[in-house]
């Protein structure tokens, strides 16, 4: 039962929604009594913040390592020009504090992981999944199916986006509607295949009802269904999901932490991995590891940032060279190796890097999917390079004394 009390401020700022048949100033106080952790404060955080925050929630957690980009505001409308180059958790957390002062706001600078993901959602009523990538997505589904807190989940891409809740004590999970976790770099996101802005409004704020359904009891919430959305006709289509049978429950992160490494990949072809010499043992030991994190790379080391110009322009690691993906790949050349090849053209080992700690040169993205790809493709022509796990984000996730 809710131990919040109503004071007059309260009906007044809620007065329209208490006003609703079968809500009341119970449902308000139910509201007001409830913590629910987000993750991203991004596309999809935007909108959900914003309604959560203004309809009343108690506490609201907001988890995001990243930087307000100028790319992200057409989209992105809880930040302004101003936030740009900021952390969004601080941007998000201003204007949700212009939007409702009397609610508590936690912000969490980290990426979600298996190791901190149990903790940080230990205590709360629901999360609210907000994200932009599948490990992300399985991590938050696995970590509230352990610790029995339904999820609010919701995906965007292009013209069309889902949403579902996901809760192991009323039926189906991720798992059960996407069993197979799909292979990083598999499925464009929107950064490729691009995204409208009011699309994100109108997925976040699909998943912010659920939410408010879900904590008050009110409604019929999306157990055990997906609500599919075509933008470009208007059309919401629910599709019901079932429990696979006799699949096992998820009780331990450590058995799926494959599902959560989509950092760590080669997208090159079996034909090519099977003829590259970074995939032979020979070829690991002469090029150095194929992937490593910020806390492995040594500090000599050449750091080049192959995001796009506008991704840079909010900020790089201090030191970092700045060579796009695209150009990268075009023109290997720009990286000033000192690898060469005999007479027969094959790659001079004795110019590889000895070293199994960290790679001369290292590559990293925004999340770690680009740079993992474009290692490989390096990897495969018999050229030193690492890419660094989690990216970009993983190194703004670093407290500010580990840092370069």
């Amino acid at each position: 039962m809710p131990t919040s009390r109503l004071n007059p401020a309260d009906r007044a700022r809620y007065a329209r929604q208490i006003r609703l048949s079968g809500f009341g100033e119970s449902a308000q106080a139910v509201l007001l009594d409830s913590h629910v952790l987000v993750i991203g404060a991004g596309g999809l955080g935007a909108p959900i913040l914003s309604y959560l925050a203004a309809v009343g929630i108690g506490t609201i957690t907001v988890v995001d390592p990243d930087i307000v980009e100028l790319s992200n505001l057409h989209r992105q409308v809880i930040h302004s020009e101003a936030a740009i180059g900021t952390r969004k958790i601080d941007s998000a957390k201003e204007r949700m504090n212009g939007i409702n002062s009397s609610i508590g706001i936690r912000t969490i600078p980290e990426l979600l992981t298996p190791d901190n993901a149990l903790e940080l959602f230990d205590g709360v009523d629901i999360v609210v999944d907000g994200s932009d990538n599948f490990a992300t997505r399985y991590l938050a589904n696995d970590a509230c199916e352990i610790l029995g807190i339904p999820l609010v989940w919701g995906t965007i891409l292009g013209f069309d986006g889902q949403v579902a809740v996901f809760d192991a004590k009323h039926g189906a999970t991720l798992r059960d509607l996407y069993p197979e976790v799909p292979a990083p770099g598999s499925v464009p996101d929107c950064s490729v295949a691009g995204v409208l802005g009011p699309l994100c409004g109108s997925i976040g704020s699909a998943m912010a009802m659920e939410a408010i359904k879900v904590i008050t009891g009110i409604g019929t919430p999306l157990f055990n269904s997906v609500a599919i959305h075509s933008s470009l006709d208007a059309s919401w289509e629910t599709v019901p999901v079932r429990p696979i049978p006799g699949r096992p429950p998820v009780t331990d992160l450590d058995q799926h932490r494959g599902d959560y490494e989509q950092h760590s990949f080669d997208s090159f072809s079996a034909d090519d991995a099977a003829s590259s010499p970074a995939n032979t043992d020979a070829g690991e030991s002469t090029l150095g590891p194929a992937t490593l994190t910020w806390a492995d790379i040594d500090e000599d080391a050449i750091l080049v940032d192959i995001r796009d110009d506008d991704e840079v322009a909010s900020g790089m690691v201090p030191g970092a060279k700045h060579i796009p993906m695209e150009d990268l790949l075009a023109d290997p050349g720009r990286l000033q190796l000192t690898t060469t090849t005999d007479s027969n053209g094959q790659i001079d080992s004795a110019n590889r890097q000895e070293s199994t700690r960290s790679p001369g040169i290292a590559v990293y993205c925004r999340s770690g999917v680009r740079s993992a790809k474009t290692a490989a493709q390096l990897r495969s022509q018999g050229i030193a390079v690492t890419s660094i796990s989690g990216g970009y984000l993983a190194y703004l996730s670093q407290p500010a004394p580990q840092r370069r």
